[in-house]
């Protein structure tokens, strides 16, 4: 995560509540505890660039601009900030603003998109303004302007743009994603609003995911924001989508064991806890049970090396181990027995949309 730097204020307005202000969990940035480790050899996994296909290129980027902030409303009534994404590699352009609630540490991204066709992105062709502070007494540093860029026919914004001026962006400021590139979108978590929770009838800003979830699906979060004057109304932006079937950006089974050797959790347990990690083969030997759907009352047991198991076919939720039946089962199952050195199974899926 980069640093966020400030940017120029608007010109002074009547309706700008300024004053000196505590400081806030937003104005520092998640980092984490330990440089990245170095990653075996393998395609496109930890490359910084993912290909989705048709000429759409997409890189995540995590340093920010600040451009404006309000400080009420929204989660615990301490305001949301307004970001641009900076430091773009070298033929990336911006997607999208980036937003996020100012009662949490600064931790998000956005995706920048590169065309290597000419054809996946092209630059809107008017902007119309969605929504302005500058009418609002409210807290605020300067006065916010949210832009919905206007698409050429056959493309679709996936992002706003946020100024501190009443003059439109350029129009050159945003790509826009050609349309069948792009996937239809769903509001994830609340963001920011004129009051302390969520109203259904006024403007609020929501963090959005693709509406199809899963290793199967093809769509992209774009890490951007929607701002929105009523819940009901259709959300204005799209996402991105992988259009290929191309796996090489997923970890190889020596980069998924960098991972879990860099990030695996140290579990500490008191003296006198009653449940227990044990390892897989424990489990499997003492009463873990497969379950099918439509079966659900004939659970079978699993050998302890999972030769059991199912192979292969869909993530469609036919199969699933569980506790044993009966109640005394369930509880010695639970329990668990601590081992010296426990052992566990791990689950590699791969994402098609590769961002999963």
């Amino acid at each position: 995560m980069g640093n966020c730097l400030s940017s120029t204020q608007s010109a002074v307005n009547p309706n700008v509540i300024s004053k000196k202000r505590k400081t806030l969990p937003i104005d520092a940035s998640f980092k984490l505890p330990a440089p990245l480790p170095s990653w075996p050899p393998g395609e496109g996994f930890g490359s910084g660039i993912i290909d989705l296909g048709d000429g759409l290129q997409v890189c995540l980027l995590s340093s920010f601009n600040k451009v404006w902030a309000t400080h009420e409303g929204g989660p615990d009534n301490l305001g949301a900030s307004f970001f641009e994404p900076s430091q773009f590699p070298q033929g990336f352009s911006m997607l999208g603003s980036y937003s996020q609630p100012n009662n949490t540490l600064l931790h998000g991204w956005v995706l920048a998109g590169r065309d290597d066709t000419g054809s996946a992105l092209k630059q809107p062709i008017d902007y119309t303004l969605v929504w302005s502070s500058d009418s609002l007494r409210i807290k605020q540093d300067g006065v916010g302007y949210i832009w919905l860029p206007t698409p050429p026919d056959g493309y679709k914004a996936v992002g706003h743009v946020v100024t501190n001026s009443p003059q439109k962006p350029p129009l050159g400021k945003i790509h826009c994603v050609r349309s069948d590139l792009t996937d239809q979108c769903e509001f994830d978590s609340w963001i920011w609003g004129l009051g302390k929770e969520s109203d259904p009838n006024g403007f609020n800003v929501y963090s959005l995911l693709p509406s199809n979830r899963g290793t199967q699906a093809m769509g992209v979060c774009v890490g951007t924001f929607v701002a929105q004057n009523t819940f009901t109304a259709p959300v204005s932006l799209a996402c991105v989508k992988n259009v290929v079937s191309n796996l090489s950006c997923m970890p190889n089974r020596n980069q998924i064991q960098t991972i879990f050797q860099a990030y695996s959790p140290w579990m500490y347990f008191h003296p006198d806890e009653q449940y227990l990690p044990s390892s897989v083969n424990w489990y499997l030997k003492n009463g873990a049970l497969l379950y099918k759907k439509g079966d659900e009352s004939k659970p079978v047991p699993i050998e302890s090396n999972g030769s059991k198991l199912p192979q292969g076919g869909a993530d469609d939720d036919t199969y699933w181990m569980d506790l044993p039946l009966d109640e005394e089962g369930q509880e010695r199952v639970k329990k668990g027995k601590s081992t010296r050195f426990p052992s566990l199974f791990t689950h590699k899926a791969n994402a098609r949309s590769h961002i999963h």
